[in-house]
């Protein structure tokens, strides 16, 4: 692994909407629509994200009729449902690390 393939992997799981994309689909397959109901982010928003997840080897799209349906690549689902359980097993650690407030901060404030 090199620090482009590190990166790039971090910036494709690590964005709030398509994490939470990824953790919806790990519950069940589903169309657009069902993601934007789902999640709440607007439909466009959701179809730039899939480009993202289906270029990344994240999702699968097979079509249902006129439907694509997006499925999490099985992996992917086994890293998800594990980063959702660590957070929820180290959500005071976690809000309560500085290093990272402080590096999260100091991006949003730029």
């Amino acid at each position: 692994m090199d620090r482009l393939e590190f990166k790039a992997f971090f910036y494709a799981i690590g964005d709030y909407s398509r994490f939470s994309i990824l953790s919806s689909l790990a519950k069940r397959d589903l169309n657009v629509s069902g993601i934007t109901a789902m999640t709440g982010i607007e439909q466009s928003n959701v179809s730039h994200h899939l480009h993202c997840l289906l270029n990344c080897g994240f999702v699968n799209v097979r079509k249902d009729g006129k439907e694509r349906i997006y499925a999490i690549n099985p992996e992917v689902r086994q890293t998800v449902n594990s980063i959702i359980s660590h957070i929820a097993s180290y959500k005071k650690q976690i809000i309560s690390c500085d290093i990272a407030n402080r590096a999260y901060i100091s991006r949003v404030i730029k």
